[in-house]
């Protein structure tokens, strides 16, 4: 035989061809795996598959992946993406009692992790609830729709780099420990193009993952880009046992697959970007709105559920120190002056604090550190630091802040000219 014959066994978890075919593992039993195979809209399953000179073999359970992870055993019919939508939510609302927005969120992270590797940023959880012992329940119930759903109560990244071709995990963390590093290496991993560096390479992965949230201290440090899901039950939910969890699972984890194989493609290039949100909330919801490439419906039912969270950071950046000395500026050029010096605007911004009543004010020495990072070009003169408003300065003011999302631009204060086009302009 010569070597060209020579077939490259590959052993996969997930795999798309280049005829857009896609492979997937399965579970065949307890402890032995097949791969499915997705073509021309019908599935099919096989030991192993050869493309020219490379042959996928599926991955072994207990050699590359753990026992404990969720695998389908096939695909099944989900009649529709709302009824799938629907139906998760609402095994959410009834086994863990779960309020309804946040049985949508779970239900909208679900379906995220089956196109972790599809979109940024990658799909990260943080967990709430009044009782550990009830989160832990609803840990246990959503790994059930997760894609490939793997149990870590002593999660460590390094256990994790050299995870088989195609696995795009969800770490299902529950362990109290090292909360502020986890949470720093799950931000770290969330996009594609950032990673971690390790022997002298950078591994990145598109994996997902949810953790339970253990140090309220660091609540502020969570990303924006995270989902958050309040666990705690408004009825009485029924205990979950190993064999209710696998039932679930059962039911759902094929549909799932035949979801993703049916969407995937699109779902990558899908182009959802709701408008209405700003920042790290518009790029969350414009991932978990992207898996319902049919459902304009679903689509705007994800804005809904983070519309009240883009209010609080809108609130939280209109509050910001930077915001309240934009705020100052704003009034410097509402009032037609031709300068503004430091001192000036420190008086400005304590005036709004003071009558909004915040309990701190602004030192000039800071305020001229703020203006310094607008590049306002500072210059010095008989009454201190200070610059020309000309029209050019007035247009970059006003333009920052509209960024913050500072009062002006909600109507409390008459607009000028320039507030009236930047409102009317799209973001």
């Amino acid at each position: 035989m010569t070597t060209s014959r020579i077939s490259v066994s590959s052993p996969i978890v997930s795999a798309v061809l280049p005829d857009g075919d896609q492979l997937e593992l399965i579970r065949s039993d307890k402890n032995s795996t097949l791969l499915l195979r997705w073509s021309g809209g019908r599935a099919s399953t096989c030991r192993e598959f050869q493309l020219g000179r490379r042959r996928f073999t599926p991955v072994k359970i207990g050699d590359a992946l753990p026992s404990e992870i969720r695998l389908a055993t096939g695909v099944s019919d989900y009649k529709s993406a709302a009824k799938l939508f629907n139906s998760i939510a609402g095994v959410f609302q009834s086994m863990c009692g779960l309020e309804r927005n946040n049985a949508e969120m779970a239900t909208c992270f679900a379906f995220a992790t089956h196109f972790a590797e599809c979109r940024d940023p990658a799909p990260r959880a943080i967990l709430t609830g009044t009782d550990t012992w009830d989160v832990l329940q609803f840990l246990s119930l959503l790994g059930c729709f997760c894609r490939h759903a793997i149990p870590a109560a002593l999660f460590e990244p390094a256990g994790h780099w050299n995870l088989p071709a195609g696995c795009s995990p969800t770490f299902v963390i529950s362990g109290p420990i090292r909360f502020s590093a986890r949470l720093r290496f799950l931000d770290a991993t969330q996009c594609h193009g950032f990673g971690m560096a390790r022997s002298g390479r950078i591994v990145n992965r598109p994996f997902s993952a949810v953790i339970l949230e253990s140090d309220r201290e660091l609540d502020c440090a969570v990303p924006n880009t995270f989902c958050r899901i309040n666990a705690t039950p408004q009825i009485r939910p029924p205990l979950l046992d190993t064999k209710a969890l696998g039932k679930i699972a059962g039911d759902f984890q094929p549909q799932l697959l035949m979801y993703r194989l049916k969407n995937r493609s699109r779902v990558a290039s899908a182009t959802f970007d709701p408008g209405s949100l700003s920042g790290a909330t518009r790029a969350l919801a414009s991932v978990l709105g992207s898996c319902f490439p049919d459902s304009a419906e679903l689509q705007m039912r994800v804005v809904r559920l983070l519309e009240p969270r883009d209010e609080e950071r809108r609130l939280d950046h209109a509050r910001c120190e930077s915001a309240v000395v934009l705020e100052a500026l704003l009034i410097a050029c509402h009032e037609g002056r031709a300068s503004a010096h430091v001192g000036g605007i420190a008086e400005l911004a304590n005036g709004i604090l003071d009558l909004r009543g915040d309990g701190y004010s602004l030192k000039a020495r800071r305020v001229g550190s703020i203006l310094r990072s607008f590049s306002l070009a500072q210059r010095r003169d008989s009454r201190g630091y200070g610059f020309l408003l000309s029209t050019e300065c007035k247009q970059r003011i006003h333009q920052l802040a509209r960024s913050l999302d500072v009062p002006f631009f909600r109507g409390q204060i008459d607009k000028c000219d320039m507030c009236k086009k930047l409102s009317a302009d799209p973001l």
